[in-house]
This record gives structure tokens, C-alpha cells and sequence, in this order.
């Protein structure tokens, strides 16, 4: 029978992975040639093809994207959109409003595209900043009766909208204020005041009180930023305000039921004196992108995009609740299911009812699209939640089905918490779900780490699955906090540098090489990559808009088909 090629019509890496390891092995025997196992056994290196699988992170395909909550607001800022999957739509090609640092405005000018009002006593120009690079705009006011303001207009939205601005008061709590308007109407109108406590930053409640978000002091420069959404599906509209990073309220109501926006306006007080200074003012659409990849035929070219590159299976972060249940319901009904085989990785969601759940689970073992290792034993993770006696559940219900006794992996963050973990519950192996540096450290400093974790993990627990991270950025979730993340402030430094195709084809190589010289460290001979989907985290190899677009092809999924699955793997 002729081994098909990646030529063939139809045919996947995966389908040609398997016919050649199929063909090899008897070609070898009529030439009278030791088998594979026979060298292997001499070698101590193992020839099987290793199983290379690739988690799904499926929630914001499921859930949040049609509310926000996750990826189409983190990767809106066009420095992330080269994440956006292959799959997304650029609603908005051009999502700043208002962006403006001064920098190239004329000094003791009114800023250009601004309506400023200085009567007499006030005045509002751009001028060279004294504490800071560049220019400011200065809004000066010793009147007692008016105040100096600066208003820009722009494209009324009746959707969500992110400003941003910095700015200081000479002297603090004078009732500088910022309103973002719509029509005639504050509906978020957020001052500086004084009162017996102190200086403070103070956001305008819709019953008319103060609500304080932080304490200021004299001279000193604040960075403030406001989403605001007029018209969030299945809530009432909000306002969320972060000050120097930090969200100091959250989901607060608007002022007013308006539904849209339309300008923004900076201000002193009318009747106390004081010096204003503004700087880096921008007015963006919050959503401008749409990844809705909700669909049948999505999910079908996934499947294909998967099998192509030689992805055994994808282990599913199991979701049990509907809609973030979707992305794995589309794999299950899809016809092309079987190009691509799955397993569960599972955490709190499925925990929580834990018996329930694995009474839905547990029959698709016997399934043939299930990953199974050793021989025919399903393949489980457990990212979080596992002990002993869920662990022991697993393993009865499959005797109860027929199924051979699962393997299952357990995953933490260090290799002593993995082998104590796999020792208390009664685990078959050990694993971890991702590697990631911050700070801007290199990928390949990263994947060194990670190579020698493989080590640790195995030193610690005998049996290990090894990770191969992808990349980890978690910026985006800084920028727009997600709400299962608590502290997301340690995240504006938590990224390393994006891997090349080839960098990650090497560190995947390494691994099937690692395993293979290490076969009684990887008995279930599996590998797992961190991650096919998520791209607002860092890691993915799904292939992205910007990737076909510019080059015309999945090009880290190109790089991962070419890296052996077998022996001493090198990426060819």
C-alpha cells in the first residue's frame, strides 16, 4: 500500500505520520532488519511516534465573546491584533477617537481640535512640561467666577468607549473635573476635592454623592482610565475607572440612561483658583474587533488546520455549563471529528458537580475519537481540583463501562507540588500547563527553563507528560482585567518576547527528543503544547488573521508539521 503524501488530496500530517511509521516497520521486516523495538531496546531510544496534543482554551469562544468580557476588548489595541484567530473580523479598522500628547502642537496655543473657554482671568495652551518629556496642555484659572475648559467632540458611539488621560493640579483637590458627555448629559464625571480627610480623586454617584477613589497629593501626575458601556448584552451600562493602573471602581452605574457618547471635556472650578495640566488624552472604541468563533464551520477548519500540521488531539479545558460549552459541543458534532482526537483537562468547572459531570464524560472513553495511551487507556488531566477520591471515581466508572483503566495526569507549578500531588491522589503522571516568562524575557531563555523542568517533573514524579510553551503575554488582560483574574495589576510585566515559527518548532523537537531518550519517564509517549487558543494569554499556534493575511499560511502549524514525531526529532 503506497504511504499517501501531504500532496495527497485530503490527507493530514497526522494521516502520513502514521503511514510511514506503518510502512517503515515493514519495509524493515522483509529486509530482515531489526524491528524498532529491538533497536529501540538496544538504544534506549524509543521510535514510536510520540502523540503531540494541544490544549483548548474555549470560554471567550463559548461565553464572553458576545459580552466583552475577554477577547474582543484585549485584543482590540492594535499592537495585539496579530493574536486575533484566522476566524476574526476588524469591525473598526481605525478605533482612536481622540489621541493627542501635545508634543507637535504650537506652544501657547489652544490645543488643535479642542473648543477651549477662557474667560477672563483663565486661559488653556500648550506648553513645554516641566517635570516630564514633551508638552502639556496648561489649563491656568485665577478667575474665582469661570472656569477654563477644554472640550473635544467626537463620533457620537453608542458603544463602549476607553479614555485615558494624565493630569496634576499644582495644588490638589480644587475641583478639576473631567466629564465624558453625551449630548448635553454628564454621564461619568469624575473631580479632585478637599475636605477635612484630605485631598482625594472623587467619581459623581447617580444620587449626587462623591464616591472616593484614591487620595491625591500636591504637583503630582495621575493616570486615569474609563470604559464606559452604554449597552452591555444581559447587563445594566457601567463605568469601570483605574488610576494609575490600579481599577478603583468597577461596574459603577452611568449618571444617566443615555446610550451613547459623544464628547470630552477637562475643566478647572468656577470659583476656586487653580492650575490644571493635561497630558496623553485618547478617546478609543473599546470593541473593535469580533472573534465570534461559535460556529460549525469554524470549528470544522480548525479540526482541518489541526490534522494538517499533525495534532494528535486536544485536550479540552472541560467546561460542562452552556455557553462556554460550545466550542466542544461543535467538536462533537462535527464530521470530521475523527481527524482529530480529544481528551478532557479539568479544573473547577467540572469539579464543582463533580459526579454529574463525570457521568457525561466518562462514556465518550470508549469513543474512538478519545485519546488513548498504553495500549488503550483513556488520556485525563487535571489542571486543578483532583484528589483521591474523584481520582478513584475516574477509574471505577471506566471498570463500570468497560473502558480500560484511565491515565491520568495531574498538573502544578512545581515539580515537588506535582510528585506530592500525584502521590496523594493516586495519579499516573505529572505535568504543568504552561511555562512563561516576564519582563520581556526571551523565548528561548523560556524554553530552556522549560526543557529542564521535564527533568525536574520526571526527578520528582517517575512519570511526566512534557509541556511546550508557545508563549506567554498577559498585557492585554492588564489592559482590560478579565473577572476570573483577582490581581491583575502583576500583569502589565508578565510577558516574555513572541517566539518565531522556527523557535518553537525547536523547543517542540526537543521535547519528542526528551521523551524519547527518556522512555521510562514518558511511558504514555504524549507531549503537550501550551496552547492551541489562547491568544489573549500569549500561547497559541491556531493560525491568526495577520498570519494569512501577510503570509498566506498557518505559519507556526507549517513549522510544527515538519518537526519528527519520532527517535532523536529535529524539525526538518
Amino acid at each position: 500500500m503506497p504511504v499517501p503524501t501531504l500532496g495527497s488530496v485530503g490527507v493530514s500530517r497526522r494521516t502520513v505520520l502514521k503511514a510511514a511509521a506503518a510502512a517503515a516497520a515493514s519495509a524493515g521486516a522483509a529486509l530482515g532488519l531489526p524491528s524498532i523495538a529491538a533497536t529501540a531496546a538496544r538504544s534506549n531510544v524509543r521510535f514510536e511516534p510520540t502523540l503531540v496534543g494541544a490544549i483548548r482554551w474555549d470560554a471567550w469562544v463559548g461565553g464572553d465573546w458576545h459580552v466583552g468580557a475577554t477577547v474582543n476588548r484585549t485584543l482590540s489595541p492594535q499592537e495585539y491584533q496579530f493574536r486575533l484567530p484566522f476566524y476574526a473580523q476588524i469591525t473598526v479598522p481605525d478605533r482612536m477617537l481622540v489621541e493627542q500628547n501635545f508634543d507637535a502642537e504650537v506652544s501657547g496655543e489652544a490645543p488643535s481640535g479642542w473648543t477651549v473657554s477662557s474667560a477672563a482671568g483663565t486661559s488653556v495652551a500648550v506648553e513645554d512640561a516641566m517635570d516630564h518629556p514633551g508638552k502639556n496642555v496648561h489649563l491656568h484659572d485665577e478667575s474665582g467666577t469661570s472656569p477654563a475648559s477644554m472640550t473635544h467632540a467626537f463620533a457620537s458611539q453608542s458603544r463602549a468607549v476607553t479614555v485615558k488621560w494624565d493630569w496634576k493640579e499644582t495644588v490638589a483637590g480644587r475641583w478639576g473635573r473631567a466629564l465624558l458627555i453625551g449630548g448635553s448629559t454628564a454621564v461619568v464625571d469624575i473631580a479632585t476635592t478637599t475636605d477635612a480627610a484630605g485631598k482625594h480623586l472623587v467619581m459623581r454617584s447617580p444620587d449626587g454623592t462623591w464616591k472616593v477613589l484614591q487620595d491625591i497629593t500636591d504637583d503630582t501626575w495621575y493616570s486615569l482610565k474609563v470604559i464606559a458601556d452604554p449597552a452591555p448584552p444581559q447587563a445594566s451600562p457601567w463605568v469601570d475607572v483605574y488610576v494609575n493602573g490600579t481599577r478603583r471602581i468597577s461596574k459603577a452605574p452611568l449618571l444617566a440612561s443615555t446610550r451613547r457618547f459623544d464628547n470630552l471635556t477637562l475643566r478647572t472650578n468656577e470659583t476656586l483658583t487653580s492650575d490644571l495640566y493635561v497630558d496623553n488624552v485618547s478617546v478609543a472604541i473599546t470593541e473593535s474587533v469580533n472573534a465570534n468563533g461559535a460556529t460549525q464551520a469554524i470549528m470544522d477548519q480548525e479540526i482541518q488546520y489541526a490534522a494538517s500540521a499533525g495534532i494528535d488531539y486536544w485536550a479540552f479545558v472541560y467546561y460542562p455549563q452552556e455557553p462556554l460549552s460550545r466550542a466542544r459541543n461543535l467538536y462533537l458534532s462535527s464530521a470530521h471529528k475523527n481527524d482529530v482526537n480529544w481528551c478532557a483537562l479539568l479544573d473547577g468547572n467540572f469539579t464543582g458537580a463533580f459526579d454529574a459531570n463525570l457521568a457525561i464524560l466518562a462514556p465518550h472513553f470508549a469513543e474512538p475519537n478519545y485519546q488513548k495511551v498504553l495500549g488503550g487507556r483513556p488520556l485525563l488531566y487535571f489542571l486543578t481540583g483532583a484528589d483521591a477520591a474523584k481520582v478513584a471515581k475516574v477509574r471505577t466508572k471506566a471498570a463500570e463501562l468497560g473502558v480500560p483503566n484511565p491515565y491520568i495526569v495531574v498538573m502544578a507549578w512545581t515539580a515537588e507540588s506535582a510528585a506530592t500531588l500525584k502521590a496523594t491522589v493516586g495519579a499516573d503522571a505529572v505535568s504543568r500547563y504552561a511555562t512563561g516568562g516576564g519582563n520581556g524575557a526571551t523565548y528561548d531563555s523560556v524554553a530552556a527553563t522549560e526543557t529542564e523542568l521535564w527533568t525536574d517533573y520526571a526527578s520528582a514524579a517517575e512519570e511526566v507528560v512534557p509541556t511546550v510553551s508557545t508563549g506567554w503575554d498577559n498585557r492585554p488582560r492588564y489592559d482590560y482585567p478579565v473577572s476570573w483574574i483577582g490581581d491583575y495589576t502583576s500583569l502589565q510585566n508578565n510577558w516574555e518576547q513572541q517566539a518565531t515559527p522556527g523557535e518553537i518548532a525547536t523547543h517542540l523537537a526537543g521535547a519528542i527528543r526528551w521523551g524519547n531518550t527518556h522512555p521510562t519517564d514518558t511511558p504514555a509517549n504524549t507531549v503537550l503544547i501550551y496552547a492551541w487558543n489562547e491568544f489573549d494569554e500569549g500561547g497559541w499556534i491556531c493560525p491568526t488573521l495577520h498570519e494569512l493575511r501577510d503570509s498566506g499560511r498557518p505559519l507556526r502549524l507549517d513549522a510544527i508539521a515538519g518537526v519528527s514525531r519520532t527517535g532523536l526529532a529535529k524539525p526538518q
